[in-house]
């Protein structure tokens, strides 16, 4: 399996892109700005799954808008069994170490940045993005902190429902 290190990715073999994209966006989300606790693992993987979509949305592939419908309507994953995993429990609060590398960590984490990008804009996320991985450069930071931030850098909007329903809500949320 590919792996993301302090210095650089490790692979098993040539990686297909997606995986390529993946595990270089961990230079940034998840070795600079590393996870606090184990439980903030989301802003691990799920910035590094998002930055796949985002690679596909510029490269000529589906749109990430594209990708959240599909995982959303339970036709992304090709098996019963694993679009049931996607909602086993939040992102930001996976019950135990042995499942911080699950579905709902990589792909529902995802889908938390992409609701925050639709709420704020593709020019706000973008800066948010970045203004992120800068403020908190070879540190540590934890989910508390990054909605605080995300509230701080888009004031006029309301995350709430995204935090309570996409973030820390228990299964599928009722609202796409």
């Amino acid at each position: 399996y590919a792996l993301e290190t302090q210095n650089r990715p490790v692979f098993p073999g040539a990686p297909d892109i997606g995986l390529l994209v993946h595990e270089i966006a961990h230079q940034w989300y998840g070795n600079s700005v590393t996870p606090r606790t184990w439980r903030d693992m989301w802003l691990n993987e799920g910035f590094a799954t998002y930055a796949q979509w985002l690679w596909q949305e510029d490269h000529g592939g589906g749109s990430a808008q594209q990708t959240f419908d599909a995982l959303y309507a339970g036709g992304y994953f090709p098996d019963a069994e694993s679009n049931e995993a996607l909602w086993a429990f939040p992102p930001a609060e996976p019950p135990d170490a042995a499942r911080i590398s699950a579905t709902p960590v990589y792909w529902r984490g995802a889908m938390v940045l992409h609701k925050v990008r639709q709420t704020v804009g593709d020019d706000a996320f973008a800066a948010l993005l970045r203004g992120w991985a800068q403020e908190h450069r070879h540190g540590n930071a934890d989910t508390g902190e990054f909605t605080a931030y995300v509230e701080e850098s888009a004031p006029d909007k309301d995350f709430g429902g995204i935090w309570e329903e996409w973030l820390y809500g228990e299964g599928r949320p009722a609202r796409p």
